[in-house]
């Protein structure tokens, strides 16, 4: 199992994506998030029960925006067109 990711780094997610995650208030992962991250990034599947509220949906969705983002295409639009 992968250790939990602690906080908004930039060597784990994009430096852009942390930025505007501490803008939005964040200050580090929910523990849900913590755990999720580590295995959706490795491609491994996740299932995770936990109560509204706790952060779950950000928790399936940044392993997304990373694989999103990685992608060749999305890299040129993201810093040519939305100056990142």
């Amino acid at each position: 199992m992968p250790e939990p990711i602690l906080s908004f780094d930039p060597a784990i997610f994009p430096e852009y994506i942390c930025k505007e995650l501490k803008k939005a208030g964040f200050t580090k992962p929910t523990p849900i998030q913590s755990v999720c991250w580590p295995i959706a990034l490795t491609g491994m599947d996740v299932i995770a029960i936990a109560q509204t509220g706790s952060g779950k949906t950000l928790g399936f969705l940044m392993p997304l925006f990373v694989h999103i983002a990685d992608q060749p295409l999305i890299k040129v639009i993201i810093f040519k067109f939305l100056k990142f």
